[in-house]
This record gives C-alpha cells, sequence and structure tokens, in this order.
C-alpha cells in the first residue's frame, strides 16, 4: 500500500469514528473511545480535523436575488465579499447574485449579503427621515443613489480590510509554527483552492469582467452612506448593535 492509499484510508477512518456519538446510539464509554482514537490518529499522522473535513466538504452553488434598487450596492460590494468569504461568484440578469464554493462559505457570503441588504434598508429609511435629506436640492434619485455609493465604499473596504488582516493572522501562525505543520496549514489552504476551481469548472460557466463607473453627485449623500456602511455589525452577533435591519437573519445551518 503506498504513503497516499494509507493516508485515505486513515482519513476515512478518522470520519467513520467521529460519526460515533451519543446521539447516533453509542453509548458514552464507546464515544470517549472513538474520539480517543480520532485524537490518536491525528497525532501520529500529523493531521488536522479540518484537512479530514475538507474531503467530504461539498461545494455548492446558490442564488440570491435582490429585487429593490439596493442590489446596486451590493454589485458594488459584491467582489470584496466574495474575496473575504472564499468563494467564486458572478451576477446573472438585473437581480441575481449567483455564489459558489465549499458550503459554510457560500452560507457565510449568503448571509452577509443579506445583512448588508437589510442594513442598506435601514440606513436608507432613516436617511430619508433625515433633515440633510430634506433640505438637499438634489433630486430624490441623485440623493439616493449617492448614499448607495457611500455605503458600498465603505463596507467594501472594510470587507477587505478584514480580508487582509485575516490573510496576515495565517501568515504569522505559520512563520511560527513548526515547519511540519505550516507546511500542513499551507497544502490545507492549496487543496480548498483547488478543490473549489475544480469544482468551479465542471459547471461549465464563463465569467466576463464588466467594468463601470461611479458618478457620485452628492458629496454629503456620499458621506452620509460611508457612515452608515461604517455602522453595520459585521463581526457582531446578530440582533446587537445597529445596521442588522429587518432583512438579515441568522447564519444557516448545514
Amino acid at each position: 500500500m503506498d504513503q497516499q492509499t494509507e493516508l485515505l484510508k486513515v482519513k476515512a477512518r478518522i470520519r467513520a469514528l467521529t460519526a460515533r456519538t451519543v446521539e447516533r446510539g453509542c453509548s458514552e464509554a464507546e464515544a470517549l473511545a472513538a474520539a480517543a482514537k480520532v485524537g490518536e490518529l491525528l497525532e501520529v499522522y500529523g493531521l488536522s480535523m479540518s484537512e479530514v473535513e475538507l474531503r467530504e466538504e461539498a461545494c455548492l452553488q446558490r442564488r440570491v436575488t435582490v429585487a429593490g434598487p439596493q442590489r446596486l450596492a451590493l454589485r458594488w460590494l459584491f467582489p470584496a465579499l466574495l474575496r473575504f468569504c472564499e468563494c467564486r461568484g458572478w451576477t446573472d440578469g438585473r437581480a441575481d447574485f449567483v455564489l459558489y464554493g465549499l458550503e459554510p462559505d457560500v452560507q457565510m457570503a449568503d448571509y452577509l449579503l443579506r445583512v448588508a441588504e437589510g442594513a442598506l434598508l435601514w440606513e436608507e429609511a432613516r436617511y430619508r427621515e433625515s433633515a440633510e435629506y430634506l433640505r438637499s436640492r438634489a433630486t430624490p434619485q441623485t440623493r439616493l443613489r449617492s448614499f448607495r455609493y457611500g455605503f458600498a465604499d465603505r463596507l467594501g473596504k472594510r470587507l477587505e480590510a478584514m480580508t487582509a488582516d485575516r490573510d496576515l493572522a495565517a501568515e504569522a501562525r505559520r512563520a511560527a509554527a513548526p515547519p511540519d505543520r505550516a507546511s500542513a496549514s499551507t497544502a490545507l489552504v492549496l487543496a480548498k483552492e483547488k478543490k473549489v476551481e475544480e469544482g468551479f469548472r465542471t459547471l461549465g460557466v464563463r465569467l466576463k469582467t464588466v467594468y463601470s463607473t461611479a458618478t457620485v453627485r452628492d458629496r454629503g449623500a456620499y458621506g452620509r452612506g460611508q457612515a452608515a456602511g461604517g455602522r453595520v455589525g459585521l463581526e457582531r452577533p446578530l440582533g446587537q448593535g445597529s445596521g442588522a435591519g429587518p432583512a438579515a437573519r441568522p447564519l444557516p445551518r448545514k
């Protein structure tokens, strides 16, 4: 038996052992014994549960529809959201955002899109009632479009900064880890990227990059939109702080 075949069998055994729980009919002693054996196998073969679970994680495609004018802002911040969630994605027609990747990443991207949509609806309603909005001489369309551009710009930059911070932290952990663990961590990242890329190719989708520009005609509305984008609770539990909005919902569970 070659090393790769042996490793595949070990990973399959680990997955089988992790399924042995009290909820699935095992006694407590059997479940504890299975957990101990999992720990032993992980240690002997230098694996992590992330590496084992990656092979079982399915890639999926999900379509998120945003029918209102808020879709313009979401289109602007969509690339930053995809990078943060490590997904592939594209827009289809005037209202649909399509996500593709490992299931937990797609779930997170779906969740954040809905949080952004709900936050923008919430903040836009507040802005419409403000004295600044009411006394502006610009047309309502100009005011609201500039507000949405500001919201998208600020929220997109926040997502980009969070992605950069996460990548720097991961690189620091790899640099501080023993060589074998650092190598395993790098291999896991590459394996994930390869799995998503191979799955995406099977879809037969050909993406085309479309470039567009935004013209801000009301700087005051744009600034209010930026402030609103800074209030969206990306890291707080749902329901705490402002920016959750009526359309936000809990992260779906597998």
